[in-house]
């Protein structure tokens, strides 16, 4: 694999690729938990939960328009020295690690679940890796362009599957409306912070962007937090609140509900996993390709050195994605571990960075 030099996307790909980085496997489970700490009130807690991860992906922005040159490494050296940054940087490299190997086992399980029971765990997995791989070294606009085709390949029939569940399903076990528990607007800012999974590379993307990013992330995250609550809202109106809290992946399920003609969409679960594969294999080869990229910069390296860091990343998910013994255990540690990485990585990091910075133009002046 050798690393193509196309570095420069569009602020449309940017987004197309935020959409498909972030609709991962956790919006799979996302119903069904939801709904066991929030009960009726699921849909609007996952509603308020992606509008402040939406907020918080200003932040990001802010960061970015502050500092567009460079990436993060640069900005916590820069505003933080070089222990301190060093430090935040490790941190940020585990973060894009989990994140990856979760992602990585939870899908292959369910895939051998729902497609290809024969098929060891193992196999698919080195197959999501190699595609992911092979992706990711031809650079940041190879990405661009391949979430371009893919979005229009899955998007549509995806929402036509959509609005057929809406108008075929009777809402009266969405009423009486109920509002969220303070606990359960809290798990909703957790489980939507481990749907936001791609804004992390929004801090090594800004170099590579053709114009300035204004208000794109943000309002590709109310598109993706709107989505995200129809599902929500649907599965709630399918099952009522018992009965969904105790789904394991609702809405795959949901989706089986509506028959349609023809062979393309005769299974909506198939259609589903691929778009759910596409979003995989994308926001794969995004940590394999700024994983590698925060190694050469951590370690200040040539760019030549990228290829290296791109086996090392590759093995380290292979090895690091079968220490949870299962799919529950996988999908149980992501829920203990990611919110709290996102919150001192999308919110924490950002904040500081911005302090930090501000006080040290004050100091020049």
């Amino acid at each position: 694999m050798m690393f193509a030099e196309n570095r420069k996307i569009s602020i449309r790909q940017l987004q197309m690729l935020l959409l498909l980085d972030c609709f991962g496997t956790a919006v799979l489970f996302l119903p069904a938990e939801l709904a066991e700490i929030s009960g009726r009130g699921c849909f609007f807690a996952a509603l308020l939960g992606g509008l402040g991860v939406s907020a918080a992906s200003l932040l990001l922005t802010a960061v970015g328009r502050r500092m567009p040159n460079g990436t993060v490494v640069d900005w916590c050296r820069s505003v933080c020295g070089n222990g301190i940054g060093t430090i935040l940087l490790l941190g940020l490299a585990g973060k894009l690690l989990l994140d990856g190997m979760l992602e990585l086992r939870i899908f292959s399980e369910i895939i051998c679940r729902f497609m290809l029971p024969a098929t060891p765990v193992w196999v698919l997995s080195l197959v999501l890796l190699l595609v992911a791989g092979a992706l990711a070294a031809q650079g940041t606009e190879c990405r661009g362009r391949t979430a371009e085709i893919l979005f229009f390949l899955v998007a549509i029939p995806l929402l036509l599957v959509l609005l057929a569940v809406a108008a075929s399903t009777r809402y009266a076990r969405v009423l009486p409306l109920a509002l969220p528990s303070p606990s359960g607007i809290g798990a909703g800012l957790a489980e939507m912070s481990i749907v936001f999974r791609g804004l992390v590379f929004l801090y090594f993307i800004y170099p590579d962007l053709k114009k300035p990013v204004g208000f794109a992330v943000w309002k590709g995250c109310l598109l993706i937090t709107a989505v995200v609550t129809v599902i929500v809202l649907l599965c709630l109106a399918n099952y009522g609140e018992g009965m969904l809290a105790a789904k394991l992946l609702p809405t795959l399920q949901m989706l089986e509900r509506v028959s349609f003609t023809g062979v393309f969409l005769t299974r909506q679960d198939l259609l589903l996993l691929w778009f759910w594969m596409a979003s995989a294999v994308l926001f794969l080869s995004g940590v394999v390709f700024f994983g590698s990229l925060l190694g050469t910069q951590l370690c200040r390296q040539a760019e030549k050195k990228r290829k290296l860091w791109l086996w090392v990343v590759l093995a380290a998910l292979f090895a690091l994605s079968f220490l949870p013994e299962s799919l529950m255990e996988a999908q149980r540690l992501r829920l203990a571990v990611s919110p709290w990485l996102n919150l001192a990585y999308l919110v924490g990091l950002p904040v500081l960075l911005l302090l930090l910075g501000r006080k040290g133009e004050k100091k020049d002046v």
